[in-house]
């Protein structure tokens, strides 16, 4: 069988590319197109000693445990020990997974490689991503949560960093409806630095349209394009509307998640105060 170096190498790099985007996607980690790009050209170069006779020396099981680690060192970002040994964890187990299958049909099909792995390894991506992984991710999450119910997160938005003591909450299933991005409850006052002060001394609890509109002519061009309007119903209240923020990111247990709405209200008005902020545990 003829095997052409350029198409094995592009191969190898979108298969990688694909792999650490699934991990990525499976840990919840804050994914980064240029270093799992990067990650991924490594991969890829290493894959061509299989056309260097003279090298195959690297293609041991010590070499190769020593790129896995180092790939996964380059193509994400973790704080300590032990979020990147779950890194290199569900890498391994990607990979394993992947292997094994593509392994499994080819013997059993005689289809070519390369294609068996394309589609399997974009379908474990779209499977990582898809509904029923979020579903399954979720009931692991909530069977866990009374182990850390309060968590403190950093939320960045622009060039300023807020720090929120969150209560974990698994009725908050609220999403932006246009983006479908997750809104996380915050009270506003924790915002002072952030918002006009106009917007920090308002009652969210009733919104209309009305006061959307004055609450946008408050805002800046900055804070205005990070604008939301979110429609939600609770008993009782069956047309609400919650402001919200869009932020840069959110992180919270060394992992920075992006695409997160700040949901505005007024939980520090309420007698339980001993938190400013309302998340779902998928969150985490």
């Amino acid at each position: 069988m003829i095997v052409y170096a350029e198409y094995y190498f592009l191969h190898n790099l979108l298969a990688n590319y694909m792999v650490l985007k699934t991990t990525s996607r499976i840990v919840n980690n804050n994914f980064s197109r240029y270093r799992a790009f990067i990650g991924g050209f490594i991969g890829a170069l290493y894959c061509m000693i299989y056309f260097i006779p003279s090298l195959k020396f690297l293609y041991n099981i010590l070499m190769k445990i020593i790129f896995a680690l180092f790939i996964v060192f380059i193509s994400f970002e973790y704080k300590g020990v032990k979020e990147y040994l779950k890194l290199l964890m569900v890498f391994y187990i990607v990979n394993i997974f992947l292997a094994g299958s593509i392994f499994y049909i080819v013997y059993c099909s005689g289809i070519n490689y390369m294609p068996v792995s394309l589609v399997l390894i974009y379908a474990t991506y779209f499977m990582a991503s898809s509904s029923l992984f979020n579903r399954f991710y979720k009931i692991i999450k909530n069977l866990n949560i009374f182990k850390d119910l309060k968590n403190d997160i950093t939320v960045k938005i622009q060039d300023k960093q807020v720090v929120f003591n969150t209560l974990m909450d698994t009725g908050n299933l609220l999403k932006d409806p246009v983006s479908q991005n997750p809104v996380m409850i915050v009270d506003v006052r924790k915002l002072e630095d952030v918002l006009p002060k106009e917007l920090i001394y308002i009652d969210y609890s009733i919104m209309d349209f009305k006061k959307v509109d004055y609450l946008m002519s408050k805002l800046s061009d900055a804070i205005s394009s990070r604008f939301r309007v979110i429609p939600y119903k609770v008993v009782g209240n069956e047309d609400g509307l919650l402001i919200g923020i869009k932020a840069d990111y959110i992180e919270i247990q060394g992992h920075k998640k992006g695409n997160i709405i700040l949901g505005l209200s007024n939980l520090g008005s309420d007698d339980m105060n001993e938190y400013d902020a309302i998340i779902n545990p998928n969150f985490i």
